[in-house]
């Protein structure tokens, strides 16, 4: 007995050494893509200018000598203003030049989402999952995702910040640690506009399942930590109402109803985007694109509470839901704006009891990475290469993704009465 506990006790080690070995020749796969590969989109034009003018301007980030101007909340403008005064010190200091400067600027402003990553890799081998608390195929599962690897290592966007605060915040909140889940939907609010479509569906589950002491608690610990980067950024900017002309305003940068989006609206509007309606323009009867769009969210938002309140729908299947009927029927879409759906399949895995299910959201998690990358990877040929898939392509890919919002919805509804036949 004593010799094969000690032979199953090296097979783990041998096991986990492997393992280790794996999530290293990832890191050093991201590394080399986050270096190597230089963006001319978002990486050049934005976050590398922001990097290097921000700490010019005493981080007063939404200050009018910035260009472009920056309209993100705070949190990635003021990581990238660190990184910026470490390759301003670089530059001035050490004398660096010309390619290899940028090539350290084309890493370095990559980073935040790859200690991001990495960072959520070390939490989730650490926790519990529906696979008999083996979190393995999840690590895989997230290191292997091709919307998330272009997204960080090629675009150098943040949107796998937005997949993990969210991932944190609701998986704290249905684990009872209300200061925790808190803090990451703050941390969420102050990384992309997009949280904020989650907000009021994080204070609905609040207010169902916590008491009036969790109220207190959780306010004061998402206030807190909302308002430490804000408050400072408020005075220097002698305005109170920053953060909300900032979450206000958000959406007011796509003018277009669709920005490279494959979703309901690109079917009728497969982009050229010079043919594409603006918000402003009236649709029917006086009603303009954004009038439409403001009632269809709220049509969304109402039916998602009545799911969760009436009929007591799972909160992450809600979730995943409403982040796809969001992307996929309103307006002002982004092609990156489907990627929070993926947190959600993730804490459906994640909370899961029973594995009979975890096929489908597998395939369902494939399937959504699949339609994500080649929405990203469109417009970043277009852009870095001048190689574009064309409007044909464009509407048969926004059919496939109507299409595949509404056989998802339709299987998170009568999944039961499946699962049971």
């Amino acid at each position: 007995m004593a010799i094969k506990n000690i032979k199953e006790k090296e097979l783990q080690r041998e096991s986990e050494f492997e393992k280790r070995i794996i999530v290293f020749s990832f890191l050093v796969m991201y590394l080399l893509a986050v270096f190597f590969i230089s963006s001319v989109m978002d990486v050049r034009r934005f976050n590398i200018p922001w990097a290097l003018e921000i700490p010019k301007n005493y981080f007063n980030i939404y200050s009018s000598k910035i260009h472009p101007l920056v309209n993100y909340p705070p949190l990635i403008p003021l990581i990238l203003g660190v990184i910026g005064s470490f390759l301003n010190f670089v530059h001035i200091s050490l004398g660096l030049r010309g390619l290899p400067f940028y090539f350290l600027c084309n890493g370095l402003v990559k980073l935040p989402s790859l200690i991001g990553t990495f960072a959520f890799i070390t939490w989730l081998k650490k926790e519990r999952s529906s696979f008999n608390g083996n979190n393995w195929p999840l690590v895989l599962l997230f290191l292997c995702s091709p919307a998330l690897f272009l997204n960080t290592t090629v675009w150098g966007q943040f949107d796998v910040i937005s997949v993990i605060t969210l991932i944190l915040s609701f998986y704290y909140l249905e684990n009872k640690h209300v200061e925790l889940a808190s803090f990451w939907m703050a941390v969420s609010l102050l990384s992309k506009l997009q949280a904020v479509y989650f907000f009021p569906i994080f204070v609905l589950f609040l207010i169902i399942h916590y008491k009036l002491l969790d109220y207190l608690k959780s306010f004061i610990t998402g206030s807190l930590t909302f308002l430490v980067p804000w408050f400072p950024l408020m005075i220097i900017n002698h305005n109170f109402f920053l953060p909300i002309k900032l979450y206000l305003n958000g959406s007011g940068r796509y003018l277009a109803i669709n920005d490279h989006t494959f979703n309901f609206w690109s079917v009728f509007y497969p982009y050229s985007v010079k043919l594409l309606p603006k918000v402003n323009d009236v649709f029917a009867f006086g009603l303009t694109f954004k009038n439409l769009n403001f009632l269809i969210l709220l049509i969304i938002l109402a039916i998602i509470f009545l799911m969760i309140l009436r009929f007591h729908f799972d909160l992450n299947e809600a979730l995943l839901m409403y982040s796809l009927w969001i992307f996929t029927f309103t307006m002002q879409q982004h092609e990156r704006y489907e990627i929070p759906s993926l947190a959600f399949i993730f804490l459906i895995l994640i909370l899961k009891k029973d594995r009979q299910s975890n096929l489908a959201y597998l395939l369902i998690f494939g399937a959504l990475n699949i339609l994500i990358f080649f929405n990203q990877l469109n417009v970043y040929l277009s852009h870095a290469a001048e190689i574009s898939f064309g409007s044909i392509f464009v509407l048969i890919a926004s059919i496939i993704s109507v299409c595949l919002t509404i056989t998802i919805s339709v299987y998170l509804v009568f999944k039961d009465k499946l699962e049971t036949n």
